[in-house]
């Protein structure tokens, strides 16, 4: 079994590759459903056990998929039935009724009745589908969500915007998603891959004109190479010197968690600016290895890479930095209260680590339109790629399955955990997308690796583990990073 690709497929890239297999290449749309069907049936034999198998199908071809599953495991000899959810039968449906009502498949309208624990496949509506749903679709996938049993979907689990991730209502919960060929933004990104499961990608022959990767996964395997041509340095200038701008006083611990995190990543040196003594006396007490000198007209002179933000909470700690975002020609990571002080897009090398909340303000000031929390992470996608029109920076949109958008791509990231979810998490981001930057990666492939390698990081801790902790647990990832990871999908041969 190869790896999947990291490509991903909108709903109009999916629908416009199987218009060009079936039409322009002539590849009959049965043989395609047949192994689809095949594929699917093998992941049910793996996850079923001894349990009957229930496919719950809609009226076009992702029912059809569903019905062709239930008539090759009967074939094997596995007790699996097809249910109709609706009276509407699309053509390509309709031959695979015909078909398994002549093999002598159990096929019935409605929902199962009973209570029998069986394997449950979700084949109501696929990927060309949009959310919310109506009925009978809704009720179907509240049912399937409270029966006991694993669940299986069919390219895409019912409820889930294929394109965005969200659900404005229910979403079938799988424990394993077959897409096809490619699999598809929604199923990796906030909230729907909490519902997709285990993705499996199964090649079945699709063709596509469309050769872009406008939305793809960030690849364990591409983050490896990356970190593995990286010079260790002879001598700490080799790794880079970070300067950190932030740091109010009273909340000294956000530059400090930073600067910790970039030294953990492989950042030779470090220097937090600050003009407070206090400060200053902080920093030294907390972190030894960390420099601090006074901000000045130019912040850190020696520093070839900056972060811009963490602890900036006083307003007269920011005055400056407009020009700062606008004119310095270094690499520079901005977060936190720094974002508030950014106007209009840049031409330097910049990355951007906005949390939903602080996107929403930016894209809220500077759009003109009505952003709110809900509504980028309605469309965490939509939310990226406005945010990287308006600021020219490479953007990190921070949350669980962080997106990082350039002008060109989306990608998610496949990795992190609950653990992240403590005070000072970004800031550590901050740092080490830093200090990788500090060692020659470019601002995107700055952002996908240190995005990945936070997200891993946070995997190797337990909850109510704190920022530090995260810090610390980076070195252990760069020494080693893995190339696979659980999440990334896996693909069958078709």
């Amino acid at each position: 079994m190869t790896r999947a690709p990291a490509t991903l497929w909108t709903r109009s890239q999916a629908a416009a590759a199987d218009r060009h297999t079936i039409t322009g290449l002539g590849t009959p749309s049965p043989v395609l459903m047949e192994r689809a069907a095949l594929c699917c049936a093998r992941e049910v034999l793996a996850l079923r056990g001894e349990r009957p198998v229930w496919a719950l199908c809609g009226p076009g071809n992702n029912g059809g998929d569903g019905v062709a599953v239930a008539r090759i495991l009967h074939g094997w000899g596995v007790p699996a039935r097809a249910f109709l959810l609706t009276s509407r039968l699309g053509p390509e449906l309709a031959q695979q009724v015909a078909l398994a009502e002549k093999l002598g498949v159990p096929i019935a309208h409605g929902l199962p009745e009973g209570s029998e624990e069986a394997l449950i496949v979700d084949a109501m509506l696929g990927t060309g589908a949009a959310p919310p749903l109506r009925e009978p679709f809704a009720s179907a996938v509240a049912w399937a969500n409270g029966r006991p049993g694993p669940k299986l979907a069919i390219d895409i689990p019912t409820g889930i915007d294929a394109d965005t991730g969200a659900t404005p209502g229910p979403a079938f919960a799988a424990d394993v998603t077959v897409a096809f060929v490619r699999s598809k933004p929604g199923l990796h990104v906030t909230p729907g891959r909490a519902a997709a499961g285990q993705v499996v990608v199964a090649d079945i022959g699709i063709v596509s004109e469309d050769m872009s990767d406008a939305t793809c996964l960030i690849d364990p395997a591409v983050v490896a190479d990356a970190l593995a041509g990286l010079r260790p340095g002879s001598h700490k200038g080799e790794r880079g010197h970070v300067g950190i701008v932030g740091g109010s006083a009273g909340t000294p611990g956000a530059a400090v968690l930073a600067g910790a995190a970039a030294l953990r990543a492989g950042a030779g040196l470090v220097t937090i600016a600050s003009d407070d003594p206090q400060v200053q006396a902080q920093l030294l007490a907390h972190r030894p290895e960390l420099m601090v000198q006074a901000r000045g007209e130019r912040p850190v002179p020696a520093a070839g890479v900056l972060v811009v933000g963490p602890g900036l909470v006083r307003a007269e700690d920011r005055v400056g930095l407009p020009a700062l975002w606008r004119d310095d020609p270094r690499p520079a990571v901005w977060d936190a209260s720094a974002l508030a002080e950014i106007e209009g897009p840049t031409q330097q090398p910049r990355v951007i680590t906005p949390h939903p909340a602080e996107a929403a303000r930016l894209l809220s000031s500077r759009t003109g339109e009505a952003w709110t929390t809900a509504r980028v992470q309605g469309d965490r996608v939509a939310a990226a790629r406005a945010l990287t029109a308006i600021t020219g920076a490479v953007v990190v949109l921070k949350g669980e399955g962080s997106l990082v958008a350039s002008e060109a791509t989306v990608a998610v990231c496949v990795s992190g955990g609950p653990a992240l979810a403590t005070a000072g998490s970004g800031d550590c981001l901050a740092g080490v997308i830093a200090a990788l930057l500090g060692r020659k990666l470019s601002p995107w492939a700055g952002a996908c690796a240190g995005v990945h390698v936070h997200g891993v990081a946070g995997e190797r801790l337990s909850v109510g583990a704190v920022a530090l902790d995260i810090a610390d647990a980076v070195a252990a990832v760069l020494a080693a990073p893995e190339r696979t990871h659980p999440r990334f999908p896996r693909r069958m041969l078709g």
